[in-house]
């Protein structure tokens, strides 16, 4: 449903790309944060800063500065934009991420309504406020900044091995694990959200303020659309030259939301005729030559050339020139709240319950007029009505959608005028405003399979544990929940096996309430996890590992109280398992291995399996042992095999 539809800028890439750049270099960095088998209802904390560091390890620039309110939960499903600075010249080979637990808000979801509310600890036990972590980008491939060069800097917070859960004493220890790389290191759209600065028939730009605050990131970005894009404006759906010029009309600094990707392209040009310096002639500071290039045995340069000893000869017979640039492919444009006629305040989260035109929304974000965003626990009313306009997000049908399309498990975004009931609850009226309907999940097992159509008895749906939903008057039945597939390939959606399936649900109380799926995951293709702890420490982890694999070793005594395969609704014991899993580098094109260090509080990122099993190799000996591992792909369960695209091993140094 999110089409690609358009690029930016490719030339003057210093104008279309960083508009503060100065043709120096710059760099996008986005964040998002790997899921985990602990089922978290939300789980805020601040995101002081992102300062990259130096090849020599000394400070550079700061690309979010100040405390910004972050929901980890909602960076599961996508990567956030956090800026798009120009970078000083130079060879960058990590980042210091900063974040604060002092007022952090993380709740359990236990299946109770409200969930339960967890205090971070550190692994000592005492209460935890702010934590630097040092993350290593692959020491081959670091962050080069230079003029005509852009790059991209991609981090990811690993929720499964930063959390530690107890909810017997309700604390969960805290070891961030946090990895870092110049490549995009999963397939999820990336969000971009800011101030309008400019829109007409062939372009919009924005500024970049991420995670729905007010902190404004550093730089903006560049966004050429097409005649298949997608937009919302104001609740209404528009495609097409017709949406670019209702965007052409909305004020200046009108805060917009894109979806897309993000893609890091380099191009290399070589001159057909020969270059001939002088002795007075400097290299251009674009050119450059690989460190093996010599002097061809006949070229003399003159003693006076000024180029410096590391660049081309002063006598050419091609010269190389390197540019990189970063082209964002955006799927949808989102623009809220630019008339008057379309109330402020926001309210997002999952349909609990509903009863006529009133909606119960669990744990909702609420976010005003004024910018505030508040986490809001408990039960929030949302108010419908038939005045109300619906919305499908990435849909840019126009025709008119009923309100009873929200049901028990739809995720949305209510704009309306908030307020409070006499009890003090938080209620938001949308009878007059905008409700934006946003795919939502539904994991569980299949008990039927019809032609374009499966039945399955629902573990979680929109995140949330199916015991905290109330399905009175819906029509639909968790154990019994009918899924529209439509073409979906079913091959491997048998009766038992686990699936997780994305669209929106059934119509609230039609007598068949059935969800539409728009894609689908089977035991082949849903994520596996794969999570292990050692108590204390091991020095023996694996019976073996080598380049080819690694080999658990489940008949380790220090084996602590993680240790399991998550595959949808599907759980695997590893110490129950009859022989020792393998864990192999899968064939993603997106890949990212890491080593953490508890006590230094310092991760090493890898783009490649080889270099890290090598370095892991090198690390993991007597002295230093094994405290955790987390691994993300798929599992078979017949053969005990695990394909990863993504590893991480903690040690205790």
């Amino acid at each position: 449903m999110r089409n690609v539809i358009s690029k930016l800028f490719a030339a003057p890439l210093c104008l279309a790309l960083f508009a503060i750049a100065a043709c120096s270099g710059g760099t996008v960095v986005t964040v998002t944060a790997t899921p985990s088998s602990d089922p978290f209802i939300t789980y805020r904390v601040g995101l002081i800063s992102v300062q990259l560091r130096t090849s020599s390890n000394k400070p550079g620039m700061t690309i979010q500065p100040g405390n910004t309110p972050v929901d980890l939960t909602k960076l599961q499903e996508v990567s956030e934009v956090l800026g798009a600075p120009s970078v000083p010249k130079g060879t960058y080979t990590g980042a210091v991420v900063t974040l604060d637990y002092s007022a952090a808000l993380i709740i359990y979801d236990d299946g109770s309504l409200d969930g339960v509310q967890l205090t971070p600890v550190a692994a000592n036990g005492k209460a935890i406020g702010l934590v630097s972590v040092s993350v290593a980008l692959d020491p081959n491939d670091p962050i080069r900044s230079a003029a005509k060069q852009a790059a991209r800097l991609s981090l990811n917070i690993n929720l499964a091995a930063t959390n530690a859960v107890d909810l017997n004493h309700k604390t969960v220890t805290i070891t961030p694990l946090i990895t870092a790389s110049t490549l995009p290191i999963d397939a999820k759209p990336v969000r971009l959200r800011g101030p309008l600065l400019g829109a007409n028939g062939n372009s919009l730009a924005t500024g970049i303020m991420p995670f729905d605050s007010t902190t404004a990131g550093l730089g903006q970005l560049a966004i050429t659309p097409s005649d298949s894009t997608t937009y919302e404006i104001n609740g209404f759906t528009l495609t097409g030259a017709t949406g670019q010029a209702q965007l052409a009309a909305v004020s200046a600094n009108t805060v917009t939301t894109v979806f897309g990707t993000l893609t890091v392209t380099t191009a290399t040009t070589v001159p057909t005729t020969p270059i001939t310096t002088t002795p007075t002639t400097t290299t251009p500071p674009t050119t450059t030559t690989p460190p093996t290039t010599t002097t061809p045995p006949t070229t003399t340069t003159p003693p006076t050339t000024t180029t410096p000893p590391t660049t081309t000869p002063s006598v050419l017979t091609a010269s190389v020139t390197d540019t990189s640039s970063v082209t964002f492919t955006a799927s949808q444009v989102l623009v809220d709240g630019s008339a008057s006629a379309v109330a402020s305040d926001r309210v997002t989260g999952i349909v609990s319950a509903r009863s006529g035109n009133t909606l119960g929304i669990e744990d909702a974000t609420l976010i005003q007029n004024n910018g505030t965003n508040t986490f809001v626990p408990g039960t929030t009313i949302v108010n419908v009505g038939p005045n109300t306009l619906i919305t499908f997000l990435g849909e840019g049908a126009v025709e008119s959608i009923s309100p009873l399309q929200i049901s028990v498990g739809s995720t949305i975004e209510a704009f309306g005028i908030v307020g409070s009931s006499s009890t003090g609850q938080t209620v938001l009226d949308a009878s007059a405003g905008h409700v934006r309907l946003d795919f939502t999940t539904a994991s569980g097992t299949v008990t039927a399979q019809g032609s374009g159509s499966l039945t399955l008895n629902l573990t979680s749906l929109g995140g949330r544990v199916i015991s905290a939903l109330d399905f009175d008057g819906s029509g639909a039945a968790p154990d019994q929940y009918s899924v529209g597939t439509s073409s979906l390939d079913l091959t491997n959606a048998t009766v038992g096996a686990p699936v997780v399936v994305s669209g929106f649900t059934g119509q609230f109380g039609t007598a068949t309430a059935t969800f539409a799926a728009t894609a689908l995951l089977d035991p082949t293709t849903i994520p596996a996890e794969l999570v292990i702890d050692w108590a204390g420490g091991t020095a023996a982890p694996f019976t073996s590992f080598d380049s080819t694999s690694i080999v658990l070793n489940i008949a380790n005594g220090n084996i602590g109280q993680r240790h399991l395969i998550q595959v949808g609704s599907q759980t695997t014991n590893l110490v129950g398992l009859s022989s020792n899993p393998t864990i192999t580098p899968g064939s993603s094109t997106t890949t990212l291995f890491s080593i953490g260090h508890a006590s230094s509080s310092s991760i090493e990122s890898f783009n490649t399996y080889d270099a890290f099993v090598t370095q892991l190799a090198s690390e993991l000996s007597g002295t230093k042992l094994a405290t955790g591992m987390t691994a993300i792909g798929q599992y078979t369960a017949s053969t005990l095999a695990f394909s990863a695209s993504s590893i991480t091993v903690f040690l205790n140094d």
